[in-house]
């Protein structure tokens, strides 16, 4: 009884299974007395239908048919009983069938859930910074264009009043000041519309954390969060932390990640990201890292993966650029 309900915490059940049957089979043969075998089997069969894979359940099961076709050899059993037992062994292998089917369409189901939210998730994020670009664009439009213009436009009558001292040219002027500053705050309005940056990449992530079953743990340095990036380096960013973040949900039982954000003396973006692993095989690049690796080097930026007794890293690299102040 003991062995039984210690069952779930073992790591091999057909073993466990075997080695109780092996006890009882030892007590049957000692004490002679096999009135209590018959449903011991019955009810351990049931049972290992809802507890085992396929390959350990078929194994189990034949041993127990096995176990049941000596007692009745060896006359330990009646033919009725054996034949009792032949029907309980038969339901349970289209017990563990069905069920075997039931866990495989909800695996599939899941499957598909999970798909289908990656896909919403990665054509509502793509939306957002196709906005936020097409935002910047204009401010940077409106910024070349017509706040240059306003401008040459304002010098041109500040040496026409010069040369002219005309009311009509003050009014020109002042029409011209206006017509500049609210280009201006349209700018403004334009690039604080929406969150840009790193912020942005954040609360991508943060959404993702939400998604999941990861329980992420950033460490942002002193001034990562104001430092300029392109839409397209927050893209690159966004696309490899994420890879990063489904390596973890993948290949780590602990679901704690840490995600470092940090700005070096060469003004050059620096993150990390460090989880636990348990696997000691050879670290070989598949598609992913390959993958996260390239999008880096389209940016100048560098991939590095690391792996101690403990911790599987990914550090990354690349260049800030440099913006402008915008409308002055």
């Amino acid at each position: 009884m003991l062995l039984y309900f210690i069952m779930p915490l073992m790591k091999f059940p057909v073993a466990n299974y075997l080695f109780i049957i092996a006890l009882i089979t030892l007590t049957v043969f000692i004490s002679e007395d096999s009135t209590f075998i018959l449903p011991f089997l019955a009810f351990i069969s049931i049972d290992s239908s809802f507890r085992l894979k396929e390959r350990g359940f078929i194994f189990f099961i034949t041993i127990v048919f096995t176990l049941c076709f000596i007692l009745t050899l060896l006359k330990m059993i009646s033919l009725y009983s054996f034949l009792l037992m032949i029907s309980i062994i038969v339901c349970c292998v289209f017990l563990h069938r069905y069920l075997s089917e039931v866990e495989l369409k909800n695996t599939l189901y899941e499957q598909l859930l999970s798909q289908f939210r990656k896909i919403k998730r990665d054509s509502v994020e793509q939306e957002e910074l196709v906005r936020a670009e097409e935002r910047t664009k204009i401010a940077r439009d409106m910024h070349d264009s017509v706040g240059h213009k306003l401008t040459s436009l304002l010098m041109q009558l500040e040496m026409l009043s010069i040369q002219n001292n005309s009311e009509s040219l003050s009014e020109l002027k002042q029409l011209a000041r206006e017509s500049l500053e609210e280009t201006r705050y349209a700018v403004r309005q334009l690039k604080s519309t929406e969150t840009t940056g790193i912020q942005s990449v954040i609360q991508l992530i943060r959404k993702l954390e939400m998604e999941s079953n990861l329980h992420i743990r950033f460490t942002i340095e002193k001034g990562v969060l104001s430092i300029p990036i392109s839409n397209e380096q927050s893209i690159v960013l966004y696309r490899v932390l994420q890879e990063c973040l489904t390596n973890a949900m993948k290949h780590s039982q602990s679901k704690e990640v840490e995600v470092t954000l940090t700005v070096d003396s060469l003004q050059q973006l620096l993150f990390e990201v460090k989880n636990k692993h348990v696997s000691n095989l050879p670290l070989i690049k598949g598609f992913g890292l390959t993958n996260m690796e390239g999008r880096l080097q389209e940016i100048n930026g560098q991939l590095r993966v690391l792996r101690d007794e403990k911790n599987f890293i990914v550090r990354g690299t690349f260049p800030l650029k440099t913006f402008g102040e915008g409308l002055k």
